[in-house]
């Protein structure tokens, strides 16, 4: 029973180790839900225990035109280096089941994709990530988070977003 006890306490450790280890590197953007919405539809904040920090801004997107025509925007504070595994991770939830785009991009000129995927969104809170490696280097303030929303009419709720370098291959 005791050897028992032991191996699961140490199995608890390792897991707990490797949880830390995949979110573990240098911040590029904290913690924030402090978005900045880019949508002809109402958008607010919002407090709700549910989610890690308990704010959260909810936007209502129309559902018509393109998926880019409802969006939250926040600029990534860093740098990205060539090499660089990066992790972006957002907490999300929606009225429905939707999907958003979840991407890093430029923040001036065509806005060109760093790292983008799909993301499928629940009616209960979900911490959502991006992983890449960057293939370009990427000074300070010259990109952006962005969630791409209006793939639907529906009502989500965005959590907050962070932004970690986890350093080279």
């Amino acid at each position: 029973m005791k050897i028992q006890a032991a191996l699961l306490a140490a199995s608890g450790l390792i897991l707990a180790s490797v949880a830390s280890a995949q979110t573990a590197g240098t911040p590029i953007l904290a913690a924030t839900a402090d978005w900045d919405i880019h949508s002809a539809g109402p958008h607010q904040s919002i407090n709700d225990t549910e989610v890690e920090g308990g704010k959260a801004v909810e936007v209502q997107t129309p559902g018509t035109g393109g998926i880019w025509e409802a969006a939250a925007i926040h600029p990534v504070d860093g740098a990205i280096a060539k090499g660089d595994r990066v992790l972006a991770s957002v907490w999300v939830k929606s009225d429905v089941p939707a999907r958003a785009v979840f991407r890093i991009e430029a923040r001036a000129g065509s806005r060109a994709g760093v790292s983008d995927r799909f993301i499928d969104l629940g009616t209960a809170w979900s911490r959502q990530t991006l992983e890449f490696v960057a293939t370009d280097n990427y000074p300070a303030g010259t990109t952006q988070v962005a969630l791409l929303l209006n793939s639907g009419k529906q009502t989500i709720d965005l959590g907050p977003i962070s932004v970690v370098a986890r350093g080279g291959r």
